[in-house]
């Protein structure tokens, strides 16, 4: 399930730290935590975003009815590519 933070602190130890020092702000973009945060953290990583000219998104789940059962999630929120994009123009 968190594979792809396995692979991305692999990328970053090996390709990007060791040429580049990076001030790295992370935005968990799963589930979980848009529910817990009512889909805010989708916003503040897109602004952010805004502000540092760069982002870096691994793939993340847009709830359907049975996302929404499965999770039980609040609602079923937007897809956070769409979040983005709409914030980044």
């Amino acid at each position: 399930c968190f594979i792809y933070r396995i692979i991305w602190d692999l990328i970053k130890e090996k390709l990007i730290f060791p040429y580049v020092d990076l001030d790295i702000h992370f935005f968990d973009l799963g589930i979980e935590n848009r529910d817990a945060t009512n889909d805010q953290v989708t916003i503040d990583a897109a602004q952010a975003t805004l502000k540092y000219n760069v982002a870096v998104k691994c793939a993340t789940i847009t709830p359907d009815e049975a996302r929404v059962e499965e999770f039980k999630l609040k609602k079923m929120w937007k897809s956070p590519n769409g979040t983005i994009r709409n914030i980044l123009g």
